[in-house]
């Protein structure tokens, strides 16, 4: 965010061989969105992932300061629309969201987040929704993700992670 004033769409995955990362080229329509998820969790199947997180800028409405919530209205359609990054956490039982509201300079620069409040948990819906599956998947089911994977044209590789380039 400090650097570009945006955060590519990025799945990480805590695996046995470590975190792995999975991030699309572009999410330029629903379609594409679509294949991510779906991207996403044959990733977590292929990689034995413990948990995931789904990093995501989007659009949210929020409760008001009266705590009403508007839930009639698409958040990419209300004119109350707030910019946040969403992160999406998922366990074999668990799941829980933080979303961190995005202040924005009057040019439009990134500037901060607000508090981001206490961790909401409960069951979260959406097409990123249960990227992780219900149990952990078998050898087969695994071996079956991979051979997906490849088939789609995607040859994941873990090339580590480097905490300076963050």
């Amino acid at each position: 965010m400090k650097t570009t004033g945006s955060v590519p769409p990025t799945v990480v995955a805590d695996t046995e061989a470590g975190f792995m990362f999975c991030v699309p080229t572009a999410l330029t329509d629903d379609a594409a969105k679509e294949r991510f998820a779906e991207v996403a969790k044959l990733f977590a199947i292929a990689h034995h992932a413990k948990a995931v997180v789904l990093i995501a800028e989007a659009w949210a409405n929020l409760p008001d300061a009266d705590g009403n919530l508007d839930l009639e209205t698409p958040p990419s359609l209300s004119a109350n629309r707030k910019e946040v990054v969403a992160l999406m956490a998922e366990g074999f039982s668990i799941q829980a969201t933080r979303l961190l509201r995005i202040v924005r300079n009057c040019s439009g620069g990134f500037v901060q987040f607000e508090d981001p409040g206490p961790l909401q948990t409960g069951e979260a819906v959406g097409r990123f929704a249960k990227i992780m599956p219900a149990n952990k998947p078998s050898a087969r089911e695994a071996a079956q993700a991979k051979a997906t994977l490849m088939q789609l044209g995607l040859d994941i590789t873990n090339r580590g992670f480097d905490p300076n380039m963050n």
